[in-house]
């Protein structure tokens, strides 16, 4: 039993006079912390890379359809649309959907959509339907006219053990017509 005690002993002294393999054993330790880490940064920086574009999506058709001077083309609407889904890449447009929308808002602050343009699956509203515009926009925008355009996408994450699921991204943007009058759409 002594010898037993006594190479139990010798063993500790050299086991812990041994420091060749501590750093192997010190990366296998914080490797699943260190790639957990640097997947979500890539996933969370794709995440708002995507939001940015989205932004410029539905703030670019909307201003477009502001610059009208009293008219605008079917045709260009769908022509804006289409353009603005080349905005995305090199993340897919496939759920990127597009919605424009004329509001006018009485001078009692109630905002009524004249007419509203969808794409790509976009719900468009209808016609003399209340639209619910925010507080300080509403305010500011007593007998005048909104081009409102609206975006939305689908989100999913590359590797799922960050993120379990995808989500729904939305932006949406306000621009008064640049000639102060109501655009049309024919």
């Amino acid at each position: 039993m002594r010898d037993f005690l006594i190479k139990i002993t010798q063993f500790l002294k050299r086991f812990k006079r041994e420091t060749a393999a501590v750093a192997a054993v010190e990366f296998a330790l914080i490797l699943p912390a260190l790639l957990f880490t640097y997947i979500g940064t890539a996933e969370v920086s794709r995440l708002i890379i995507m939001d940015r574009r989205l932004a410029v999506v539905a703030g670019s058709v909307a201003d477009l359809v502001a610059r009208a001077d009293g008219s605008l083309p079917n045709a260009t609407l769908q022509d804006y649309f289409e353009a603005a889904q080349f905005t995305m890449e090199p993340y897919p447009a496939a759920t990127l959907q597009q919605v424009v929308t004329s509001v006018y808002v009485d001078k009692k602050g109630k905002a009524k959509v004249r007419w509203s343009k969808g794409f790509n699956g976009g719900s468009a509203h209808a016609k003399n339907s209340t639209y619910s515009l925010p507080k300080e926009i509403n305010n500011q925008s007593k007998k005048k006219y909104l081009i409102v355009g609206e975006a939305t996408v689908q989100w999913t994450p590359i590797i799922d053990f960050i993120f379990k699921s995808g989500f729904t991204l939305n932006r949406t943007y306000y621009f008064r017509p640049r000639f102060d009058a109501e655009i049309t759409i024919n």
